[in-house]
């Protein structure tokens, strides 16, 4: 998944899913469990629990990258349907 700077998804939950975001190149900024984490390319995870309501923003100056890996996979068939921004 990409977030162009200054980009944000809205707060979400994952179905049924767990979710396991790592981030590969920029900065994501996690609002999770009313909490705020900072991710970081080689520096850092997160893991998602089912039921977890979740929002991502990028507030760095490049592009950010996570890789999103989901168990199982029935939210990837849920993003897809959500409109592009």
């Amino acid at each position: 998944m990409e977030l162009p700077v200054g980009g944000s998804m809205p707060e979400h939950d994952h179905g049924l899913s767990q979710i396991v975001l790592i981030p590969v190149a920029g900065t994501i900024e996690l609002h999770h469990n009313g909490q705020t984490r900072t991710l970081q390319a080689g520096a850092s995870a997160a893991h998602i629990a089912v039921g977890d309501r979740v929002s991502l923003s990028n507030p760095g100056d490049a592009p950010a990258s996570l890789m999103v890996v989901a168990s199982p996979p029935q939210f990837v068939d849920r993003l897809a349907s959500w409109p592009v921004a």
